[in-house]
């Protein structure tokens, strides 16, 4: 599940929930209702690879990467 990786991303990492609560300006307990429901845009997935240091990428059957995405992909203008 999708919930199930976040997690496991954000533990891999290092940090907790309760640090990457504030990240998304929302309390430990908005955070986790966020993540219980999987409510993830691809903004929010694309800050939370920031936070960790990751990268969210296209990567074929090869392993080879073709499109990465990083936090300038949602600066707004």
């Amino acid at each position: 599940m999708i919930k199930d990786k976040i997690k496991a991303l954000i533990n891999l990492s290092g940090k907790s929930q309760v640090s990457i609560a504030p990240e998304f300006g929302m309390s430990k307990e908005s955070f986790n209702n966020k993540l219980r429901g999987a409510r993830f845009s691809i903004s929010d997935l694309i800050k939370l690879a920031d936070i960790t240091d990751t990268q969210i990428a296209f990567i074929d059957k090869a392993g080879k990467p073709l499109i990465t995405f990083d936090v300038e992909d949602i600066k707004k203008d």
